[in-house]
């Protein structure tokens, strides 16, 4: 039987296993899609003092299996902006990141987002399109004046079933990411 997947609120003890993880996670997801300069660089810029505790209207979720963390998602709210979602890379495959996106997802629906968006990095593009997610446009994150991640602008809309019927809620518009 596989272990049991537990999520909960990111708290200020997570802050060296997120780092951790998330540089794992990029070092070992990414190396197929990016170049070795671009993976060094981005990990390069990843410190463990950014994690926690994000800003309201920022929201980190954790994945835990066997008291080891497995995955993280960061959303922001206001802007229905998924900022990150990244999972270890033996965590692949198992349902982590479907879970953790999930449960952010129904955080912005009942939050009254209309839509969520994102840049995916190219390997994890597939992942979100088998999620509802919506290719906008080719897009770059800009990591240093020299350095450019190639990504994907994405997004999905909220679920018709979900909508009010009337009234705006926060977070009900996007705000387009300025282009490089």
């Amino acid at each position: 039987m596989a272990p049991r997947l537990s999520l909960r609120t990111a708290s200020a003890g997570d802050r060296l296993a997120l780092w951790r993880l998330h540089t794992r996670s990029i070092s070992s997801l990414c190396r197929d899609v990016y170049s070795d300069h671009e993976v060094k660089t981005w990990v390069g810029l990843l410190r463990p003092e950014a994690y926690l505790p994000p800003d309201p209207p920022r929201t980190v979720l954790v994945a835990e299996q066997d008291d080891q963390l497995v995955g993280f998602g960061q959303l922001d709210l206001v802007r229905g902006e998924l900022e990150a979602l990244y999972v270890s890379p033996e965590a692949v495959g198992l349902g982590v990141g479907s879970a953790l996106l999930s449960a952010l997802e129904a955080l912005a629906w009942h939050a009254n987002v209309r839509a969520m968006s994102l840049d995916a990095s190219l390997n994890a593009e597939p992942f979100y399109r088998a999620r509802g997610y919506m290719s906008l446009h080719a897009a770059r994150r800009i990591l240093t004046s020299e350095v450019y991640l190639p990504c994907t602008r994405m997004q999905k809309r909220r679920p018709s079933a979900l909508r009010p019927a009337t009234g705006d809620g926060p977070g009900q518009g996007l705000t387009p990411l300025p282009e490089p």
